[in-house]
């Protein structure tokens, strides 16, 4: 017999329950008004992204005017609110108890107030305003800097929680990877062109009181694919990142020898080549390194301390990691070999998917929840209208919250739709001073005091840019997350390489990294990748 319980004896529990639920209770964003009766993000997302090769990019910055600075500065205020719609969209279309927890929520509202900053901006007309909307770009890409943990951490959470099937969280999470990939880039290479050519114009017309002529020109080597991209040794930045990985190990093994990294290398374009510089991102290239890196030396130190012989006084070191790298016309190959025991057939399967086991999944989270520095405190720019603490209807700052500064930022920018797109002075551009409390607050979110490497090759280079990978690849090397092989797997994908594992369980793996030269005569098309 069924025993009918009284409504209002459940509605305690299910209220517990509703609680406990994971998101954002009070954001603005994430309700159904805005989430499905949005017509002016459907607008934008009925437009479509142009597609974008380096090769053009580069052909395009190769000669620059103010003409071609200005109108790349509106292509980039016209391109990037689409390509943000559409992922907006993306997360729109997922199960609602998907997009509102708490991290993949912090992801669609900093998308959307970004959104909403950029259709705003009325357009440039001249070198002053680039300058100013330069600013704001340089906001953004700060601003967006958790953006990537928050996915990773997002996706452990639902692998714990088991709501995703492993396939659709893997083309999800390559999307969204593959579209902010777009994205930064489009935005770092305007930033550089806009640099570089001020800084030219400014050393051409130094004694001219206005510093800029409308006439200056300048002219890039043919090989030339953009001002983000920097001339990367294979040889040199392999050593950088085994640095940085031996360093950590070697504070948490004192007496033990660390394994010999053993670099071979063979030019097939120049036989009397002794290494090969290759443009491309530095921060993509060290990170893709370090994190294969430090799966073979965890394994190997791992493998050999499990079966060494204890009564051999001379078996103190374990056997060597061997990198063997190849140069061709088209692409660059390393194959990273080590003796670490290897892996089953079914850890293999698994190795590039941001899917896990609930149990692994928590493990994981774990770990990255005790990374050094990491602090998620600060929310995304996600604050009630009636917040009076951050900032006027003007944008402008009036009291200095640490917890809510960054917040503040672009939220300043990105109010709702209250404003005329068409009036440039409904938005106020972020001005310098701003953008030095969003470096400090960024310095705070990932804290500089904290311990982080022995060795930090980027510290005095001030052309690296802040960068969420940098600060991964920084990490101890206990704290294993588990999805950043799938990471790899997708930053190579994206520059049109390729990454294979083989192992043989009980002695070792291959790994065989296959990086294409960017901006050769066969480029595809990567930016469209919106």
């Amino acid at each position: 017999m069924t025993k009918t319980v009284p409504l209002k004896n459940l509605a305690p529990n299910i209220t517990k329950v509703l609680q406990s639920i994971p998101g954002d209770n009070n954001s603005l964003l994430l309700n159904k008004q805005h989430y499905y009766q949005n017509s002016l993000l459907t607008s934008w997302c009925e437009r479509t992204p142009h597609p974008v090769t380096l090769r053009y990019l580069a052909n395009f910055g190769k000669t620059l005017t103010e003409e071609k600075i200005i109108s790349s500065a509106n292509f980039v205020r016209t391109e990037l609110p689409v390509r943000l719609a559409l992922r907006i969209r993306d997360l729109q279309k997922l199960p609602f108890n998907f997009t509102n927890n708490f991290h993949i929520s912090q992801v669609y509202q900093s998308y959307y107030h970004c959104f909403n900053a950029f259709r705003k901006i009325g357009h440039i007309d001249t070198l002053k305003e680039n300058e100013d909307f330069c600013k704001f770009l340089s906001s953004v890409l700060d601003d967006h800097l958790l953006i990537l943990p928050h996915l990773m951490m997002g996706a452990l959470e639902c692998s714990i929680l088991q709501n995703m099937k492993q396939s659709t969280l893997d083309d999800l999470m390559s999307l969204m990877l593959r579209s902010r990939i777009s994205r930064r880039v489009i935005i770092e290479q305007h930033i550089s062109l806009s640099r570089s050519f001020s800084s030219t114009a400014s050393d051409n017309t130094n004694s001219n009181t206005n510093g800029i002529t409308t006439n200056t020109n300048t002219t890039k080597p043919s090989n030339y694919i953009g001002a983000a991209f920097q001339y990367c040794s294979a040889i040199e930045h392999l050593n950088i990142c085994k640095d940085i990985t031996w360093n950590f190990l070697s504070r948490n093994y004192p007496d033990l020898q660390m394994p010999e990294l053993i670099i071979n290398f063979e030019d097939l374009t120049n036989s009397n080549s002794k290494d090969v510089k290759f443009q491309f991102l530095t921060n993509h290239l060290d990170y893709i390194l370090s994190e294969i890196l430090r799966n073979s030396l965890k394994s190997t130190i791992s493998n050999f301390l499990k079966n060494r012989d204890l009564s051999d006084k001379l078996s103190n070191k374990p056997p060597p990691i061997t990198v063997d790298i190849t140069n061709n016309k088209k692409d660059i190959i390393f194959k990273i070999s080590d003796r670490g025991g290897g892996m089953d057939q079914d850890q293999l399967s698994r190795l590039f998917s941001f899917g896990k086991s609930t149990v692994l999944a928590k493990n994981y989270l774990n770990n990255f929840q005790k990374l050094p520095g990491l602090n998620l405190t600060p929310r995304f720019p996600v604050l009630d209208e009636n917040d009076s603490k951050v900032v006027k209807n003007t944008g402008e700052i009036i009291e200095e919250n640490k917890e809510v500064q960054l917040s503040g930022m672009l939220h300043s920018l990105g109010e709702m739709e209250t404003t005329n797109p068409n009036n440039k002075s409904d938005i106020r551009l972020a001005s310098s001073a701003e953008i030095g409390q969003v470096e400090e607050q960024l310095d705070d979110i990932f804290d500089n005091k904290h311990s982080i490497s022995p060795v930090d090759p980027y510290k005095d280079n001030k052309l690296i840019q802040k960068s969420a990978l940098r600060r991964l690849v920084n990490r101890p090397l206990e704290y294993t997350l588990g999805i950043s092989l799938p990471m790899c797997k997708v930053y190579i994908d994206y520059w049109n390489g390729d990454l294979n594992v083989y192992s043989l369980e009980g002695y070792g793996t291959d790994v065989y990294l296959r990086l294409s030269k960017l901006g050769g005569s066969g480029d595809k098309v990567q930016l469209d990748k919106a």
